[in-house]
């Protein structure tokens, strides 16, 4: 097996805290990986939408010709996004 290692605090732990010892560095990526495993859900903090989110602001709306806007038939979003995420899973 060969391991390259580019982080400098990885090889420290690898040469000092498992002396350099490949079959220890192998069995210490097995446990912690049968850990993940175990692990039911991962902790990903809930975003509140309204701090992490931004409109998106256009000048000269009035200039576009409404050929050009292929959202033209859409009138309920809510609506239109339920079916595409409907249409996505068949």
């Amino acid at each position: 097996m060969t391991i390259k290692i580019d982080n400098p605090e990885i090889e420290h732990f690898f040469k000092h805290d498992l002396q350099s010892d490949v079959k220890k560095f192998s069995e210490f990526v097995l446990i912690s990986l049968k850990k993940y495993r175990n692990q039911k859900e991962f902790n990903v903090p809930k975003l509140d939408p309204k701090k992490n989110s931004y409109k998106l602001k256009f000048d000269n709306l009035e200039n576009i010709d409404s050929s050009d806007n292929p959202f033209k038939d859409i009138s309920d979003v809510k609506e239109y996004a339920k079916k595409l995420r409907e249409s996505s899973w068949r």
